[in-house]
């Protein structure tokens, strides 16, 4: 007993000796983005590193005593308009809002005291940066400090992302995330991919970057190196997604995929009221949300008097995430409330349908829990409508345009997600296909970040592309060379060819001359 003992505390003295200072930073100013590394913070605090994290939805959980937050929630001021007006921009209008949008959180986040501290101090050091997003000024962090950098997304990466890091982004089979297409693209699409990369490509060269450079400078100080260059040498990059869900692409030994299911919390008991809803629905529920950015309260006032018309003809119980305390002319089978616990509803065996906006994580908790969808999806720079397409392609529910939602069509839809088995065991087998893992992405994504801090970084996966010029990866230099040397060959052989039938023409015309004029001569002659 005294040596297993003895064994015992060895073992927890190395694992706490190994614990590493770690910093987080994940400044967007939305639950769904916070959620998805909720789980990462805990574990590895859990295990006895000290983990910094910059968020604007603290966990407080007071027995992670590892984990110090830095409450960012202020910037959801900054969120304070309707997705459905910002829809009623123009392209330009939603690029320069965008930058705008992202440009003013990075700069609150970083005129935070808090923030300012870490930055100045310099007793202050972490092994590891970890920052969600591309392209941002919170890359900085890493140069500050001199540690490794790894990259954090909620979702599935930018292609323009995965092709800045070497990584296979074909237009036409992995087409970007926040573009609405699956399976097989038409030309159209196709052409429309290829249009995307390349405004893309623009808008990050001479917008975003040198905004977020010029913050850099301003909350960081001069002498930093260009934030493309820092994003370059990150050393893993964690992305929400599963290959099970999202389009299948290959991806570089540095790209964890820590999605199916992360977020998930376990079951708790629902509040007695809503749980004698649920029990009592003799028909079913739908639940109706779309998520914590769009508001229910936002929609238009005709598409909500269809939703209301739809919802009042239909036999089943609706409980609606709707953010006012009152809902003119709502039926008495529909409940509002301003939040319900949401994984556990879906948990109930009474909820036959999701209606949702499309979010990932919204997604990823029906198919879990076995429930078929019908996607609304609002959010126009966001992975909201290929994620709805990625539904329908796979017979999981089916798509509604919020624009053009009648009742008719609003109502057949419903009723045809809930009466037709075959969306529920599509749900099921895909559930059953994202769990059938060997890990959990939880476990990828701890292990990975500990095998990043055991070697300070690792550069050696990293794809070697990076660093090529641009001409070079393309293999344009070698099809040039392959072209100039093509053509001098040919014209080599077109040359030769002329000047052989050139010569052969002057031989046969001296021949012919000299045999004519030897007949003539031996005529004259007899």
């Amino acid at each position: 007993m005294k040596l297993l003992l003895c064994v015992t505390v060895l073992l927890v003295s190395v694992e706490y000796s190994f614990g590493a200072n770690i910093l987080g930073v994940v400044p967007t100013p939305s639950f769904s983005h916070q959620v998805v590394f909720w789980p990462l913070w805990t574990e590895l605090s859990l295990r006895g590193h000290k983990v910094t994290v910059i968020t604007t939805d603290p966990m407080n959980n007071a027995k992670l005593q590892n984990l110090t937050e830095i409450d960012l929630h202020s910037a959801y001021q900054l969120f304070n308009y309707s997705i459905f007006q910002v829809n009623e921009r123009t392209t330009l209008e939603l690029i320069y809002g965008h930058n705008e949008f992202f440009s003013n959180i990075l700069d609150h986040m970083l005129t935070k005291d808090e923030v300012q501290h870490i930055i100045k101090d310099e007793t202050t050091h972490f092994d590891v940066v970890m920052v969600e997003g591309f392209h941002t000024a919170a890359f900085a962090f890493a140069s500050r400090f001199k540690c490794p950098l790894i990259l954090l997304s909620s979702f599935d990466a930018s292609s323009f992302a995965y092709r800045e890091i070497g990584n296979p982004a074909h237009p036409v089979l992995h087409p970007d995330a926040m573009l609405p297409f699956s399976n097989i693209l038409t030309f159209t699409q196709r052409l429309a991919s290829c249009g995307h990369i390349l405004l893309t490509k623009f808008t990050h060269k001479y917008l975003f970057l040198p905004t977020q450079q010029k913050l850099v400078e301003k909350h960081f100080g001069t002498g930093y190196p260009m934030i493309e260059d820092i994003f370059k040498n990150y050393s893993m990059f964690f992305v929400n997604t599963n290959h099970f869900f999202h389009p299948i692409k290959p991806l570089l030994p540095n790209i964890i995929q820590i999605g199916g299911g992360t977020h998930l919390q376990k079951p708790t008991f629902l509040p007695e009221n809503l749980q004698n809803v649920l029990d009592n629905a003799k028909n079913g529920v739908i639940y109706f949300s779309l998520g914590s950015n769009v508001k229910s309260k936002d929609l238009f006032d005709d598409t909500r008097l269809e939703i209301l018309e739809t919802f009042k003809e239909l036999p089943y119980t609706v409980l609606w995430k709707f953010e006012n305390e009152n809902l003119p002319n709502i039926s008495k089978n529909v409940i509002i409330s301003k939040w319900f616990p949401q994984q556990d509803v879906l948990r109930h065996p009474n909820v036959k349908l999701f209606i949702t906006q499309g979010g990932l994580q919204s997604l990823e908790e029906a198919i879990f829990s076995h429930v078929p969808i019908i996607g609304i999806p609002v959010m126009i720079m966001s992975d909201q409508t290929s994620n709805i397409a990625n539904i329908v392609s796979k017979g999981l529910g089916l798509s509604l345009d919020y624009k053009n939602i009648r009742k008719e069509d609003f109502k057949s839809a419903i009723l045809t997600v809930i009466q037709n088995p075959r969306y529920r065991n599509k749900v099921k087998e895909i559930a059953a296909l994202i769990q059938d893992q060997p890990e959990t992405g939880l476990h990828r994504a701890v292990w990975w970040t500990e095998y990043v801090i055991r070697h300070g970084g690792a550069p050696h996966m990293r794809n070697p592309g990076i660093d090529f010029p641009w001409y070079q990866y393309y293999l344009l230099d070698i099809i040039g060379f392959v072209l100039l040397i093509s053509m001098v060959v040919i014209f080599v052989i077109v040359a030769l060819w002329k000047i052989t039938v050139k010569m052969s023409r002057v031989i046969r015309l001296k021949l012919r001359k000299s045999f004519v004029y030897n007949l003539l001569f031996a005529y004259v002659v007899t």
